[in-house]
């Protein structure tokens, strides 16, 4: 994987400036104008009559597809993050992003386990798949893994205990002995009438190979390795 920050050399992921949504032409002019700017996030999405992935939000006509983003933004020195938003999507982007050979840093990211939930139960997606397919087709990537919390118990956005250690597991074999440093992210968007839909993800930066050693954890910190050795 390549570290977004260490591309940019500021001295950690929260020095980033990003824009987010940028799913129509004017936003990504507007981005790809902006010297301070270093990562752009679009969504992607991929319907049955569509011939190429395709950037908009979720019932908004696409201004652009996925491999104009990925150009433009690439060329300008941008980093991507592709929010895929349906199964379909994430094969021909994966695809499109191998064929370009991106030298920029790329984060993909999903909700993985709504990927199970696809329109077409055929096209249905495990998230071990979508962490193999990363892996294969751009290693180099950045994988930001989230999750919605749409239980009604959920309000104030806790992420449950029993369901960090299935990510913990799942996410320690699909990775290996590999350090990352890894950040909870709490989100909150914007859902029906009005109300907020409460999310996390989890986002792998690598560390060196010799990192030095971390005496005190932030609370928001989450060592996956100690964790699946607690459940197995």
């Amino acid at each position: 994987m390549q570290s977004v920050a260490a591309y940019f050399d500021v001295a950690d992921a929260s020095a980033l400036h990003w824009a987010h949504r940028v799913n129509t032409a004017a936003k990504l002019e507007a981005a790809l104008g902006d010297p301070t700017l270093h990562v752009i996030e679009a969504d992607i999405h991929f319907g049955p009559s569509d011939a190429t992935p395709l950037v908009a939000e979720a019932g908004q006509h696409a201004e652009m597809d996925a491999a104009t983003l990925i150009a433009a933004a690439t060329t300008a020195g941008k980093a991507l993050k592709l929010d895929f938003h349906n199964p379909a999507a994430i094969e021909p982007t994966l695809a499109i992003l191998r064929q370009m050979a991106v030298e920029t840093p790329v984060i993909l990211h999903t909700e993985i386990f709504s990927l199970l939930a696809a329109a077409n139960p055929a096209e249905g997606m495990e998230p071990e798949q979508f962490i193999r397919l990363c892996q294969m087709s751009c290693p180099d990537a950045v994988l930001s893994l989230g999750w919605s919390l749409k239980r009604e118990s959920d309000v104030d956005g806790r992420v449950e205990e029993a369901l960090i250690e299935q990510v913990s597991i799942m996410l320690t074999k699909g990775f290996g002995p590999v350090n990352y440093a890894i950040e909870i992210r709490a989100g909150y968007t914007p859902a029906r009438g009005g109300m907020a839909e409460h999310g996390a993800a989890l986002i792998f930066e690598p560390l060196p190979p010799l990192a030095p050693t971390i005496g005190h954890l932030a609370t928001n910190v989450v060592p996956l390795a100690q964790r699946a050795r607690r459940v197995a």
